[in-house]
């Protein structure tokens, strides 16, 4: 299986039958608990000088992934989201400036977009138990509530202040609606990760190390579900680079299957 973290756990759940009252790979009540997806933070620079980059999202910094002096903690990576868009402006402006944004001549938002820089802010989010997929009334509900938001808060400060210092002609930095919006809303789960972590206690993960369910010989999840906690960058490498070795771990049992057939 690889539906998603979201849709695996969702999908086993709905698969509860009588050997499985509470959903498959479901004995240890870990399924669909543990959901993160990132606590993350678009902000716009707006500088006085025009920003005439084609292909802004070239940079990445994790130079204060693991903390600074007085907190030494991972705080995240940041990195630049994508061109900012005069057109982007009013769909997703914050409530506060939609009412005046929605009324500006296009050609006022497209100079405001050319003096804008776009910077995308990551932090890891913790795995806790409550934060997690159910079943109600056969849909799915998401609980999640924030955690590690001072973590995430400390960084947008630090950046912030990194570049007002950093370019004089920078007036204004702040959390602004573009999309990636200012603060990610639950929808956004496209780095969704958990709800079926692997560990060798078949009471506390889903999971054995070689994500085949606890419960089952013949399933199997390689999608981001494994995830036991979450980093501070996209999953998505390390949810192909997980998969490929599950697909080697199954190569190398159905060559020992193989064998085993051809000498009996």
């Amino acid at each position: 299986m690889a539906c998603g973290s979201i849709n695996s756990a969702a999908l086993l759940l709905r698969s509860a039958n009588e050997q499985h009252p509470h959903g498959l790979a479901n004995r240890s009540d870990q399924l669909g608990r543990h959901f993160m997806k990132h606590l993350s933070t678009s902000m716009v620079a707006l500088s006085i000088e025009p920003n005439p980059a084609v292909h802004q999202k070239m940079i990445a910094i994790n130079d204060f992934y693991w903390g600074e002096d007085d907190f030494p903690y991972p705080m995240g990576m940041v990195q630049n989201t994508g061109n900012v868009k005069g057109g982007m402006i009013p769909a997703e402006a914050p409530d506060l400036l939609a009412p005046y944004v929605k009324f500006t001549p296009e050609t006022v938002l497209d100079v405001l977009a050319d003096h804008a820089t776009g910077w995308w802010l990551q932090t890891e989010d913790l795995p806790k138990a409550d934060n997690r997929v159910r079943l109600v009334n056969g849909k799915i509900c998401l609980d999640y509530t924030p955690n590690n938001v001072e973590a995430r808060d400390r960084l947008v400060h630090r950046w912030t202040t990194i570049l007002k210092n950093m370019d004089d002609s920078t007036q204004q930095v702040l959390p602004f609606g573009l999309y990636p919006r200012s603060i990610q809303p639950l929808a956004a789960v496209g780095h969704q990760c958990g709800t079926s972590r692997f560990g060798t206690d078949p009471e506390t993960a889903v999971l054995d190390l070689n994500c085949r369910a606890h419960d089952l010989d013949n399933l199997y999840l390689v999608d981001g579900g494994f995830f036991p906690s979450n980093t501070g960058v996209n999953p998505t490498l390390t949810i192909v680079a997980n998969a490929i070795r599950v697909a080697d771990h199954l190569k190398q049992w159905l060559n020992v299957q193989a064998a085993a057939l051809a000498v009996a």
